[in-house]
């Protein structure tokens, strides 16, 4: 008798989803092929619809599950720090070990897979850019309350700050993905820490 189609005995869906992000993380969404990702996850192609729907499917969900969580860094720094630079200062510092984590790929996943994809990837990186604009304006709000509580220069610019603390994240992103090494990294959020303006005197 033929066995139904579907999930392989003692499919775990959360092991197979992380398996098909390390591919997708280190050679990007056109980079990586069906059969590399059902090889990867153990599962038959037809048990890869079943359980994700398709390949774009799946690299969605790779990505938003990854954006999200990262997302974490900003919000909790953000709401346990009592200061607009010791957020910024914990938000880069804890990107630059996320980056360099030896259990995972270097670099970041939406940097490295997300934004190089093809045609069928393009919502996908609009909603990750959608994501990466929340983590801004989250970050804007705190400097904002920093300068009207007089933690920061009434004269700051709180564009530009929130603008370059998001350069620095791409820039560690970038350094990451070309392979520097974590104390790399975290010299350079040193001295963006020091160009961090002084409060009012």
């Amino acid at each position: 008798m033929t066995p139904p189609l579907g999930r392989p005995r003692g499919f775990d869906r959360d092991t197979a989803l992380e398996e098909a992000t390390r591919l997708f993380w280190t050679q990007g969404y056109d980079g990586t092929s069906l059969a590399e990702l059902t090889e990867a996850m153990g599962i038959s192609p037809s048990s890869l619809y079943a359980a994700f729907g398709s390949k774009r499917e799946l690299f969605e969900e790779a990505v938003m599950t990854y954006a999200r969580r990262y997302r974490e860094i900003y919000v909790s720094a953000i709401a346990e720090e009592q200061t607009a630079r010791a957020a910024v200062e914990r938000i880069l510092r804890r990107s630059a070990e996320t980056f360099t984590a030896e259990d995972e790929p270097a670099g970041c996943l939406t940097t490295s897979a997300a934004m190089i994809g093809g045609r069928d990837t393009i919502d996908v990186r609009q909603t990750v850019a959608r994501l990466q604009q929340a983590d801004a304006d989250a970050l804007r709000e705190r400097i904002e309350q920093a300068v009207r509580a007089g933690e920061l220069p009434r004269s700051t610019s709180v564009a530009a700050l929130t603008a370059y603390v998001q350069c620095i994240w791409h820039g560690l992103s970038a350094m990451s993905n070309a392979g520097a090494p974590r104390a790399q990294l975290l010299d350079v959020v040193d001295e963006a820490m020091r160009a961090w303006p002084p409060g009012p005197r």
